[in-house]
């Protein structure tokens, strides 16, 4: 296996530590490069085991890898059925990077719209979010990788398309990490909604505005959203070790 794995959690590292926010906008990008390097066999995959996956009976439509998670970075590898869906779900704060490893993925996000000035990046006790619908993107081995931000594509679903599709997923800080403000956060999940049409008054009309934006609406975690783990080979687990050492030493 090559080094590029472990270059990757180096780079990783670097760019989303706080102490070294003011070089984010350099480091971002090399991460980016990077991870558009890395293939299914940087992370000891056959394309064997992805196709034959699903074929056992009782399986999960999805399954989790980890790779690596710690308080500034976590790392995985998801694994879909064809025609499966991961729901709309959101990413609290965070950076993300979807590498598509294998197959070919349809990820539909949405950017919310604030509604005053000022409006936090999250609000935890919020039911519903205005977004705007971003262009579906499309993610393979050959395409360059879907990110996200705190402020942009920060909601999305993720569909295999055509077969058997599998993503690395890179996201900072995670989900469990006590982040400044707000504290660990929960992955919510949320279906799309047409907001309410908006009564104005002019002179002597009403008139009923359409707003351009749509809702997402807070649901409970969908009965159609369940996984199955593996273990990352070990050869994989080697290289996170290597580089906790590294980060203790």
């Amino acid at each position: 296996m090559s080094m590029l794995l472990l270059n990757i959690l180096r780079q990783a590292c670097k760019t989303f530590d706080q102490s070294n926010k003011a070089s984010f906008n350099t480091n971002f990008p090399t991460l980016k490069q990077l991870t558009e390097l890395l293939t299914y066999f940087d992370i000891q995959f056959e394309p064997q085991e992805f196709e034959t996956l699903f074929k056992k009976p009782g399986r999960a439509p999805c399954t989790y890898v980890h790779i690596l998670e710690n308080d500034i970075v976590s790392m995985s590898v998801f694994v879909m059925r064809e025609g499966y869906t991961m729901p709309l779900h959101d990413h609290p704060c965070m950076h993300g990077l979807l590498r598509g490893i294998y197959g070919k993925l349809k990820v539909q996000s949405y950017t919310k719209q604030p509604l005053k000035p000022n409006e936090p990046l999250y609000d935890p006790k919020a039911l519903e979010v205005c977004v705007k619908a971003n262009e579906p993107k499309f993610v393979s081995s050959s395409t360059e990788c879907a990110t996200l931000t705190p402020t942009e594509r920060n909601y999305h679903e993720i569909t295999a398309v055509g077969g058997v599709a599998a993503f690395f997923d890179i996201l900072s800080p995670p989900y469990d990490a006590n982040i400044p403000i707000y504290g660990s956060r929960r992955c919510n999940f949320y279906r799309v909604v047409e907001p309410k049409p908006i009564s104005t008054n002019s002179g002597d009309a009403d008139f009923i505005e359409k707003p351009s934006s749509l809702c997402l609406q807070r649901i409970p975690t969908p009965r159609s959203y369940y996984c199955d783990t593996a273990e990352a080979p070990e050869k994989v687990l080697n290289y996170t070790y290597l580089f906790t050492d590294e980060e203790y030493s």
